[in-house]
């Protein structure tokens, strides 16, 4: 019997709705035309780009607790 997957955490997304005039509309088809993209993944990667340095650091996990450190310790006989 193979063990149980689990199920992956579903990814929430948050709608934005904002206006732009013709003119951006326009520059913004002609730069994504260009640069071989399209709109929504360019905002994306220029909304990342700009707030990834608010996000909140992650600390990794620490798996040493301070018993464990005395018991490797070669000073104790």
């Amino acid at each position: 019997m193979a063990p149980k997957k689990h199920k992956r955490k579903p990814i929430r997304f948050r709608q934005l709705h904002f206006k732009l005039t013709e003119g951006q509309k326009s520059a913004l088809d002609r730069f994504c035309r260009m640069n071989k993209t399209t709109p929504i993944r360019f905002i994306k990667t220029l909304v990342n780009n700009h707030v990834e340095r608010y996000r909140p650091e992650s600390q990794p996990p620490s798996y040493v607790t301070e018993n464990q450190l005395e018991l490797f310790d070669s000073d104790t006989p």
